[in-house]
């Protein structure tokens, strides 16, 4: 069986809640922020003169400060020194602060050139710069504070959401799986027995498990799964599985293609007294990965087995919450096959 490696915690409270200033989307985003108050700060307080010169030389002020911060704070970040919540907060206003205040004096410096302040009131300018930092840095680390928890919210939701999912998934395969042994008790207890030590196995790797799994580790537990329900059906159940040769590099939620195969035996196989064959084919279409499961089709004269779609609605709610709608499922029924096909980001990890 796959030695499944439970997947990590949520993040700590304590990891920063700034944005990751490192990334070049968020750098760009800061960018156009600190432009876009640059601009309204220049239009409040212009007095006289050039207009565009007062906003160009707004800008350049603003935008040293914020990138510098910016940059300064990704450095702490990659070095861990910025910690928890509160050295965090520390941190970021003592950093803009700094940054201001050099930026002030370095303007005052220029004096009528940038036309920032002029020598007769340093302390004015110092105090009006460092007080409208101090307000717009709060402001800002107020906002990365609540989109933090909100997102922090929204994981415990989603991932307390997946395990109930999953935990109602599990007694269904315990009890069917448990059919199977039941079926061979008395007349082959060899198998029983060996079936049994085989469904151990497997329930153990299933709940090891967390919500996420390498697709490997998925289809080894497939695997299992047939292996049992061969050892019931015989003959009749034939699973042909075409993979590529290169096994694509792929999380998904446990227990994600085995109720898909134990659905396509229940319908598909058991029903037909000659048994059929079970088609599951992975393949790599553009972004994504496509797996297609199908089984034969029972006759419209042979009675048909129903079934209340628990574990189809369940497939497909998982890998909504885990992929957030990138992920797809697609029902397909002609005359002779019943096809279940996933389309999964290839890249996407849970």
């Amino acid at each position: 069986m796959p030695d499944i490696p439970e997947k990590p915690a949520l993040e700590s409270s304590n990891r920063s809640y700034l944005p990751d200033f490192c990334d070049g989307e968020v750098f760009l985003r800061l960018l156009l922020v600190v432009e876009l108050i640059a601009i309204v700060f220049a239009l409040v307080s212009y007095d006289s003169g050039g207009l565009f010169v007062h906003i160009a030389l707004i800008s350049v002020i603003m935008l040293w400060v914020g990138l510098c911060s910016a940059a300064a704070l990704c450095w702490f970040a990659r070095r861990d020194w910025l910690g928890d919540h509160v050295r965090t907060t520390i941190v970021t206003v003592a950093v803009v602060l700094a940054m201001t205040l050099f930026a002030s004096l370095l303007s005052l410096a220029v004096g009528e050139m940038l036309r920032f302040g002029s020598a007769n009131s340093i302390a004015l300018t110092l105090t009006r710069n460092l007080a409208i930092a101090a307000i717009l840095v709060g402001l800002a680390l107020r906002y990365f504070y609540l989109h933090y928890e909100s997102d922090l919210r929204m994981q415990t939701e989603a991932s307390a959401r997946l395990q109930a999912l999953q935990a109602r998934i599990r007694p269904h395969f315990l009890f069917n799986s448990m059919n199977t042994i039941a079926s061979l008790t008395h007349d082959q207890p060899d198998l029983a027995e060996h079936a049994i030590e085989n469904l151990s196995d497997l329930f153990r790797a299933s709940l090891a498990a967390e919500s996420s799994i390498t697709l490997a580790q998925e289809l080894e537990l497939t695997r299992s799964y047939v292996d049992l329900e061969a050892l019931r059906l015989g003959d009749r159940l034939v699973v042909n599985w075409h993979l590529p040769e290169e096994e694509p590099k792929l999380n998904l939620p446990a227990l994600t293609l085995q109720p898909l195969v134990e659905n396509a035996i229940y319908h598909g196989i058991e029903p037909l007294s000659e048994g059929g064959t079970i088609d599951l084919v992975i393949d790599t279409v553009g972004d994504k990965i496509e797996i297609s499961i199908s089984n034969p089709v029972v006759p419209a004269d042979a009675p048909r087995r129903k079934g209340n779609s628990m574990a189809l609605d369940n497939i497909r709610e998982r890998l909504a919450l885990a992929f957030g709608g990138a992920a797809s499922m697609e029902l397909t029924e002609d005359e002779t096959r019943y096809t279940v096909r996933l389309r999964i980001p290839g890249a996407e990890a849970l």
